[in-house]
């Protein structure tokens, strides 16, 4: 079941909502300017284009996200109950975020958009949020270890150096739980 239906706030400022169908480009976009960013910073853990296939499955899926803000889309990310390829076969329910990029002029949204999903997560009964990343970027694996992550594994297995990383989340209470 996707994360999210339809639209919410995310900050005053920002909307977060799924991608939808010939919204590709947009999220190749932003997934290109991410990646031109760090290229330009001697990082090279994303392709220069990502396969339109790629979104496309995950748009349909209602797993791509985008961020809009008052001047347009601002971020976008992934977020699926699942990653195989990655994590295997896993018991703990939990979300998988990949593919974050925030446009530079929508810098430091990132984290919020990551405890966002970390309070949809809890919402939901799933005990973690997962990420996956490159194990040749210690700013972004800093980054990660900052906003509460903890390092997992790095799968020998995986295409590219990889590090993954989980968060387990807090319990989620209902307004009942919370009565005298």
């Amino acid at each position: 079941m996707p994360i999210l239906a339809g639209p919410e706030p995310l900050t005053p400022e920002t909307t977060i909502r799924p991608a939808r169908a010939g919204e590709e480009d947009v999220v190749l976009d932003l997934l290109a300017d991410a990646a031109a960013w760090l290229a330009a910073r001697g990082i090279h853990q994303w392709p220069q284009r990502f396969p339109l296939e790629s979104v496309r499955h995950q748009i349909q899926a209602g797993e791509a996200l985008l961020i809009v803000g008052s001047g347009g889309r601002v971020a976008t990310c992934a977020v699926s109950e699942a990653d195989p390829e990655l994590w295997g076969e896993t018991e703990e329910p939990a979300y998988y975020l990949g593919r974050l990029a925030v446009a530079r002029e929508a810098a430091g949204l990132g984290v919020r958009i990551i405890d966002w999903v970390g309070e949809k997560a809890a919402a939901h009964h799933k005990t973690f949020v997962r990420v996956a990343t490159t194990r040749d970027n210690p700013a972004l694996r800093g980054y990660y270890e900052r906003a509460g992550f903890e390092h997992v594994a790095d799968p020998p297995g995986a295409k590219w150096p990889t590090s993954l990383y989980e968060k387990r989340v807090a319990e989620s209470r209902q307004a009942e739980d919370l009565r005298p």
